[in-house]
């Protein structure tokens, strides 16, 4: 995709979250929620990545310092639109995909289906899903099969309000039709440049806008909450424990924490309450008992942890037994074996 330009919109604060941090950087599963978007828009290959920041931009720069993305910076909070058109100068002459930087659970998948749909028209197009309590959300005026505008719900009427068909903010703008963004005014209760009137000025100009309906509403919505954020932690844990599950890992439970760069060899069985975390790999046919945790090691195949135990930084050597309550931990050196 290397006509594509990818824009990760990162610069809000999240004052829902309640917390001095940058909302991005509030972790799922042991890591950024950033992390995730950047990893899937890296697996699309696009020609360039720009990371839009602002709040707290000097800690999501340098956690993001070596994950080859740009920086462009807003300075004031204007708006979505405001945010895209900071990366104006780094992305010109190529199609524009928008993410957000606080949609961690969108998948790779999804995404290139979504682009498989734009490369059929070329025309803007938007991600939309449908929810049950729409409340905080831009609601989707449709006509046909053509998005006639998207209205923010401070702006909406009470019959708007009704509307159950949501936007995601996730969208393609040929690179065409990117000028319609200049265009774009704060006339609205906020005072800020809403990515979403592009809709209704493009619609105006009897540009189409297409949408990409999603039905799965929590993969595609961002995380404004602590409870979202609690949500979040809970799809991700379940989808890392059926990927191990689907290839050849028994859990007794669903009660185990595994983070998303562990790796584990099959036949290996483990049980409740058992955290596995940071760069851990776990050989084949090893057995795990109950409240054991595994950080940043190295266990070869056919051992046994009896359970209540914590190994951090270690290697753990083919066919050993590590019993109950033993702590095992070294900071400089990983290669120790056991």
């Amino acid at each position: 995709m290397k006509n594509l330009n990818i824009v990760i919109l990162a610069a809000g604060k999240g004052e829902r979250m309640l917390s001095r941090k940058p909302k991005v950087m509030h972790e799922i599963m042991g890591k950024p929620m950033i992390s995730y978007v950047v990893e899937r828009a890296q697996e699309l290959s696009p020609h360039k990545i720009v990371v839009v920041v602002g709040y707290g931009k000097e800690v999501v720069q340098a956690y993001l310092k070596n994950h080859d993305v740009e920086f462009s910076v807003q300075t004031t909070q204007g708006g979505t639109a405001h945010a895209v058109l900071t990366a104006e100068r780094l992305i010109k002459g190529r199609d524009i995909l928008i993410l957000y930087g606080d949609v961690p659970l969108m998948t790779a998948n999804t995404l290139k289906k979504f682009f498989e749909l734009y490369q059929k028209t070329g025309q803007i197009t938007f991600i939309t899903t449908d929810v049950d309590n729409p409340k905080g959300y831009g609601r989707v005026i449709m006509k046909g099969k053509e998005i006639k505008r998207i209205v923010e719900e401070i702006e909406a009427t009470e019959e708007e309000k009704k509307i159950r068909r949501i936007n995601t903010g996730i969208c393609i703008i040929p690179w065409q039709h990117f000028s319609l963004l200049k265009t774009i005014t704060p006339d609205n209760r906020k005072g800020e440049y809403y990515l979403t009137d592009i809709c209704s000025i493009a619609h105006s100009r009897k540009i189409p806008i297409r949408a990409y309906h999603y039905p799965e509403a929590s993969e595609v919505l961002g995380i404004n909450t602590r409870k979202e954020l609690l949500d979040a932690n809970i799809h991700m844990k379940n989808r890392i424990l059926d990927r191990h599950m689907e290839n050849g890992v028994t859990l007794l439970d669903r009660n185990i924490y595994i983070e998303p760069a562990v790796q584990i060899g099959r036949d290996t069985t483990i049980s409740p309450q058992t955290f596995l975390m940071g760069k851990t790999i776990i050989g084949e046919n090893v057995q795990i008992g109950p409240n054991t945790v595994i950080k940043d090691s190295l266990v070869h195949s056919n051992v046994t942890i009896e359970g209540f135990v914590v190994i951090e930084g270690i290697e753990v050597k083919e066919g050993a037994r590590v019993g109950f309550f033993e702590w095992k931990k070294t900071l400089h050196h990983k290669n120790r074996k056991r």
